[in-house]
C-alpha cells in the first residue's frame, strides 16, 4: 500500500474530509488538564502530540454506563426496547500503539468466536483505528517488554509518524487506505521515509524490563510470594483496572423508575471484594490476595491459555494511577526471578 505525507497544516481538512462520512474521534486539548477523547466536528484542532491520555481508547466500546435495554409498563401495554447502536462508521484518530493493542486484547473476549457481544461488535466492526507512534513514552510505559510492536502494528488500519511540519500517514489495511485520500496527501520522499522509519526503529528501542523477552506465562506461579506483599499494600480501589485499556470485566445492573426499568452494563473489576459473590453468600476470593493474584494471573496466564494473547499492553497507567505505588513491572520482574 502506499505511504502518504500530510502537511500539519492540511490536518483540519483532512479531518473535515473524514467527518462528513464518519463520526470522528480524535484527542482535543484541555485547559488546566490532559487532553479528551471527543467526537469532532471538524473544525477544531486536535492535539497528534498530546501523548497518552488518561481516558483509554476503550471508552467507545464499552461505555462506563452502557444501557441493554429498557422495560416499560403504560396503561396496560408492556414495551421493550434497546438503544440505538451506531449506524455510521467510526474513525478514531491518534490513539497509541498501546491503546490499540488493547482493543484487539477487547476482541478475543467480546469477539471469539465462540460468543459475539452485539453491543461490542456493533461498535467495533465499525471502527477503524488510525494510531500514531509514540515518540515520547511516559516513565511508565513498557510495552516493548510485553509485545512485538511490529506485531501491533499490524492491527491498526493507519499508523502516523510526527516528523515536525508533516505527518507520514502509512495505511495498513484496505480500509485505511481509504482513510488517507485526498489532494492534501502526498507522496514522501526518500528523506521522509527515512526519519519515518528512524522513529519507529527508536520506539522499539526503548529499554526492556528484566521480564522481557521471557515466557512471561510460564513464571506467573500460583504461590509465588510476591502475592503476600502486593495484598499487605493494595487498597482494593480497582485504580488499576478502571484506567487499564484492557481491562473487560464488568456487572449488569438494574434501575427502577416508576414503571420504567433499565438494564445497563457497568465497570467492575477483580479488586472489588463482592466481585464474586455469589447469590447465596459464598466467596470463592474472600481475601485480598486472592484477588491480587487473579488480576495478575487473568492478564498474564488465563488470558495467554484462552486467546493466546497477553492481557497488559505496558501502557503504565496502572502505575501510574496506584495510591500505594504497586508497579507492575516490579510484579513480573519478582515472578520472573523466582522462577530462575
Amino acid at each position: 500500500m502506499s505511504d502518504k505525507i500530510i502537511a500539519k497544516t492540511d490536518l483540519r481538512q483532512w479531518l473535515a474530509s473524514l467527518v462528513a462520512g464518519n463520526d470522528v474521534i480524535a484527542p482535543l486539548g484541555r485547559e488546566g488538564g490532559p487532553a479528551q477523547w471527543k467526537a469532532i466536528d471538524g473544525n477544531q484542532e486536535i492535539d497528534l502530540g498530546a501523548g497518552q491520555m488518561v481516558m483509554a481508547a476503550k471508552e467507545y466500546l464499552l461505555p462506563v454506563h452502557d444501557v441493554l435495554w429498557r422495560y416499560e409498563t403504560k396503561k396496560g401495554e408492556e414495551k421493550l426496547e434497546q438503544p440505538e447502536l451506531p449506524d455510521r462508521p467510526t474513525v478514531m484518530v491518534g490513539l497509541r500503539l498501546c491503546d490499540a493493542r488493547a482493543i484487539s486484547v477487547l476482541d478475543s473476549v467480546y469477539m471469539d468466536g465462540r460468543f459475539r457481544d452485539p453491543y461490542y461488535a456493533t461498535r467495533r466492526e465499525k471502527l477503524a483505528l488510525v494510531a500514531t507512534v509514540c515518540d515520547d513514552p511516559r516513565w511508565s510505559c513498557f510495552c516493548t517488554s510485553v509485545g512485538d510492536l511490529d506485531e501491533w502494528a499490524k492491527g491498526v488500519d493507519v499508523l502516523l509518524t510526527d516528523l515536525g511540519d508533516n505527518v507520514y500517514a502509512a495505511p495498513v489495511t484496505e480500509k485505511g487506505k481509504q482513510l488517507v485520500q485526498g489532494s492534501f496527501f502526498k507522496d514522501p520522499t526518500e528523506d521522509q521515509t527515512k526519519k519515518k522509519a528512524e522513529a519507529w526503529e527508536k520506539l522499539k528501542a526503548m529499554p526492556k524490563k528484566p521480564f522481557a523477552g521471557k515466557n512471561i506465562t510460564e513464571n506467573v506461579s500460583w504461590d509465588a510470594a510476591i502475592w503476600d506483599d502486593m495484598a499487605k499494600r493494595c487498597l482494593g480501589c480497582g485504580a488499576c483496572s478502571y484506567q487499564c485499556p484492557s481491562c473487560s470485566c464488568f456487572d449488569i445492573q438494574d434501575i427502577t423508575t416508576g414503571s420504567l426499568v433499565e438494564r445497563y452494563r457497568c465497570r467492575d473489576t477483580c479488586q472489588f471484594t463482592d466481585f464474586t459473590l455469589m447469590g447465596a453468600g459464598h466467596n470463592p476470593r474472600p481475601e485480598k490476595k486472592m484477588r491480587t493474584r487473579q488480576r495478575v494471573m487473568h492478564k498474564f496466564k488465563y488470558q495467554m491459555e484462552q486467546f493466546n494473547i497477553i492481557g497488559c499492553t505496558g501502557c503504565g497507567r496502572c502505575i501510574e494511577s496506584c495510591p500505594v505505588n504497586i508497579d507492575m513491572r516490579d510484579v513480573l520482574t519478582a515472578l520472573v526471578e523466582q522462577a530462575d
